[in-house]
């Protein structure tokens, strides 16, 4: 009798074990199917701070005029921006960051206006002046991409033109993942990117969750295996690889959304393309994931903006001011790639 008791409680403690583990098991995957809608969620400018980031209405208009259309990408349409539109020197696309408004981008667009390019940029698909529910996912970036480089192919104004590429983070992941679609780009600037969807996610998972990451690996895994399937490995290096195209991949030594370099940069040994180079940036205060293009002054700025005792409007060109030395080596390289 008493060995048969047993065995029944320890049945039973064994159902409870597996049904605890398996309830554990659901919360973890839902927990990190929640935390991917949160960061895909649809951006709105209410969400924008427009209070320290520039928006097309602070630029004197008459000197930086654009031209909005849309492009369709899957079955949304995106929002399109074209400035510069008297240039014939070339068409640089410029992809955002994660959740940035194309206006983010203004202090690039208005630098190669003034260095005579035409600059187009846009929203991508969940985000600002766009349509879509949610930004789907990483991957979605390279398709949005890959619909806008395929308008300017087919468009009679701009298919004339030598096409750039340039792009910063989730951008620049868009800039050289979308190169495996053999399109006619001359050239790429690729800041601060990420390689897959699959690193970049777990990589997420364990900025969010610290050393908890690692017991939610499995789960991180499977979910993004079922959410991105074979476009979980829709690789940058692989685009970069594809081309023999010049390509500038840059990066800061203390990005703090890769926990050190940047993804690309660290597989470089990977990179076959042979007129792909990279660029380590290393100085104190400019080797982050975005701070390199800034000047001291900026910097400075941010971290007294950011401190909080400040009061007052925020100076919003001063607190984003671009490095010009930066940025001049950055229109050389595509002039470079325009005379090769």
């Amino acid at each position: 009798m008493l060995n048969h008791m047993a065995k029944r409680l320890h049945k039973k403690h064994v159902i409870i074990v597996i049904s605890v583990a398996a309830g554990l098991s659901v919360i973890c995957f839902i927990g990190i199917a929640i935390a991917h809608m949160s960061v895909f969620a649809r951006s709105e400018y209410n969400g924008y701070a427009s209070d320290r980031y520039l928006l097309y209405e602070d630029l004197d208009a008459a000197r930086y005029p654009r031209e909005s259309f849309h492009i369709q990408s899957g079955g949304n349409q995106l929002a399109a921006y074209l400035y510069g539109a008297n240039s014939n020197k070339g068409l640089i696309v410029i992809s955002p960051g994660h959740r940035d408004a194309s206006d983010i981008k203004l202090y690039e667009i208005t630098y190669f206006v003034d260095a005579g390019w035409m600059v187009l940029c846009y929203d991508y698909t969940g985000c600002y002046n766009s349509e879509g529910g949610s930004m789907v996912g990483y991957a979605q970036a390279a398709h949005d991409l890959d619909a806008v480089l395929r308008f300017t192919e087919t468009d009679e104004w701009l298919s004339s033109l030598p096409v750039m590429l340039f792009g910063h983070s989730f951008g620049g992941y868009a800039s050289a993942a979308a190169l495996a679609h053999g399109h006619d780009v001359e050239a790429a600037i690729i800041a601060s990117a990420f390689d897959t969807p699959k690193e970049q996610w777990a990589y997420s998972i364990e900025r969010f969750t610290g050393v908890f990451h690692i017991p939610l690996l499995p789960f991180t895994s499977l979910f993004t295996a079922v959410t991105y399937g074979d476009e979980a490995g829709l690789s940058a290096i692989d685009g970069i690889n594809a081309t023999a195209i010049p390509v500038l991949v840059i990066s800061g030594t203390e990005d703090e959304y890769y926990g050190g370099k940047s993804s690309v940069y660290k597989k470089r040994d990977l990179v076959s393309n042979p007129n792909c180079e990279f660029r380590l940036m290393e100085i104190p205060g400019h080797r982050g994931h975005y701070d390199y293009f800034l000047t001291d002054a900026a910097v400075s700025y941010q971290e007294l903006v950011e401190h909080e005792d400040f009061s007052g409007q925020i100076d919003k060109s001063l607190y984003m001011e671009h490095d010009m030395e930066f940025m001049d080596s950055l229109n050389d390289f595509f002039l470079d790639a325009l005379e090769s």
